[in-house]
């Protein structure tokens, strides 16, 4: 019996939906499942998980816990699912399952392309509907494994990355990292707390600046109310200068400004003599609506208003007025982008030439940094 892992969040965005459906296709076939199902993770189809976990002794549901509890499990699976259609600016979560011993079965495009082997492409299997191509994928799985080639994960390690981050620090020591929220809500702000433990075993002096965002639906409408403040942040933009004066870095990190800090912000750091340095995670600096980014073909170019909103794919007043006042922003932002960033640092290569044609960045000033595998 096939052992088969899940670990995010239950949300359509993510295909979670997909999984269930597949498994109502093992119901309808009137098939036992050939596998056991382990899933952790909270969102909108807990009630349909749950409801499965009482009908098959195999689906496993445990909630959303801590990467420690479900390492747990680990040994009792050879695949993780990761059917989410968006566009990833990095495989993390697949690295992860690599790094646990495990196979990512997923869509191999963007930033999860290097870790998904083809045979383990969601996309590779001829069906119409993803539940279906997850169907057929695991019931060849049952009969025959593939032959899978990994990865080398020591491109990934936390060793590889402060060799790569210190020839780019060009011995400077003193880094500040500015994020719009700093609190572990999400795989932003948990990657730049494990990124400033990392720097500082490595013995730099690394301060991250940002706001503190309650969880939940409160933290959900402050994003929301963000993007809104990101246009005129005059606040964030003269409590990051009092920092910046304080501190007095070498080093400059915007980590991400879209959801809260703005362009001001940006702006004030040019007083500063710190090289600046810019992390393009978030694929909604280049698309109105990332969560439902699906190819890199559905990000138009060049970075105009009338492409930016044909993107967003609507006639929608309400929506068309959201992607104009997420234009108007970016627009902001981009201007000071190329004024003041001396290197901008993609996750994945597939970005270089996105952030290049978006933004009319020199492709020489784009540089490839990506993630590290999290223990």
């Amino acid at each position: 019996m096939l052992g088969l892992l899940y670990f995010g969040r239950l949300e359509k965005e993510k295909g979670f939906n997909d999984i269930i459906e597949m498994i109502l296709f093992y119901e309808k076939n009137k098939q036992e499942l050939p596998f056991e199902l382990f899933v952790f993770g909270a969102g909108a189809y807990e009630a349909q998980i749950q409801m499965l976990a009482h009908r098959h002794r195999t689906i496993h549901y445990f909630g959303r816990q801590p990467l420690e509890t479900i390492k747990r499990y680990v040994s009792n699976c050879e695949y993780v699912l990761m059917p989410s259609r968006c566009l990833e600016s990095f495989g993390l979560t697949a690295l992860t399952a690599l790094k646990w011993g495990m196979q990512p079965i997923g869509y191999a495009k963007g930033g999860t392309e290097p870790f998904i082997d083809p045979s383990l492409d969601i996309d590779s299997i001829p069906w119409d509907t993803a539940a279906q191509k997850l169907y057929h994928m695991i019931e060849g799985l049952v009969q025959e494994s593939p032959h899978i080639n990994c990865p080398p994960l020591e491109d990934y390690s936390i060793e590889n990355r402060k060799a790569n981050f210190a020839y780019l620090a060009e011995g400077k020591k003193k880094i500040l990292i500015v994020s719009d929220f700093k609190n572990r809500i999400g795989g932003i702000e948990t990657y730049i707390n494990d990124a400033k433990k990392i720097l500082e075993e490595s013995g730099y002096e690394v301060q991250i600046y940002g706001a503190q965002i309650p969880g939940g639906k409160r933290g959900k409408i402050v994003k929301i109310l963000g993007i809104i403040a990101a246009i005129f942040n005059v606040r964030e933009a003269n409590k990051l200068a009092k920092k910046i004066q304080k501190e007095q870095p070498d080093i400059i990190r915007f980590n991400s400004v879209l959801r809260y800090i703005g362009r001001l912000p940006l702006r004030t750091s040019r007083k500063n003599k710190a090289e600046k340095r810019m992390m393009y995670h978030d694929l909604g600096y280049f698309y109105p609506f990332p969560r439902k980014l699906e190819q890199e073909t559905d990000i138009k170019y060049p970075f105009t208003f009338k492409n930016f909103i044909k993107s967003a794919k609507t006639k929608n007043p309400i929506i068309i007025l959201a992607s104009t006042g997420k234009y108007l922003l970016l627009k902001l932002i981009q201007n000071q982008l190329k004024k003041r960033i001396k290197k901008h640092l993609v996750p994945s290569p597939f970005m270089k030439p996105i952030v290049h044609k978006s933004f009319a960045i020199s492709e020489e000033d784009i540089t490839v940094f990506p993630h590290f595998i999290q223990e």
